[in-house]
């Protein structure tokens, strides 16, 4: 198996399609196209984002959890991947991936960042094209945003009398 960085000169012939596949699962947002998305999801797909919410499995119920960003004042506006790093299987139908992702969006016009998630991910080669099997999000213990920390864990900081 080898790993193939951003730059990498000895790249598996599937490194680009794989790499854009990864960068639509976010980028489908800032043009609104769902089925775009749809796309990139296997039926078994299983995604677990930042809450614990957000654990969807199948992509008929990918569909209906996306019905949240068809707001219309939802918008996704830039995205960024930081040291992504994309491994391909012995038989270079199956890679997975890890990087660090800035994601963000507005919602009625105020814009908001997701920034230095932790994202792994591993898609599969079905019919000549690669869709997600696996997308998962998290951030470090000792990463977790300050607004997280005092919205989820405030209680267990204050002192009780």
């Amino acid at each position: 198996m080898k790993v193939f960085r951003r730059g990498s000169e000895s790249q598996s012939p599937d490194y680009e399609a794989v790499k854009k596949a990864i960068e639509q699962s976010i980028g489908w947002a800032i043009e609104k196209d769902f089925d775009a998305m749809f796309r990139l999801w296997g039926d078994n797909t299983f995604h677990f984002w930042l809450f614990s919410n957000s654990q969807v499995v199948g992509l008929d119920n990918s569909k209906v959890y996306a019905e949240q960003w068809n707001d219309p004042d939802f918008r996704g506006t830039r995205f960024e991947f930081k040291d992504l790093r994309i491994v391909f299987s012995r038989s270079g139908d199956v890679a997975w991936y890890s990087c660090f992702l800035n994601d963000c969006s507005s919602y009625k016009s105020k814009e908001s960042c997701l920034e230095n998630v932790f994202r792994t991910g591993v898609l599969e080669k079905r019919d000549g094209r690669w869709v997600h099997v696996l997308m998962h999000g998290s951030y470090p213990v000792d990463k977790i945003p300050e607004n997280y920390v005092r919205k989820f864990y405030s209680n267990l900081f204050e002192k009780k009398e």
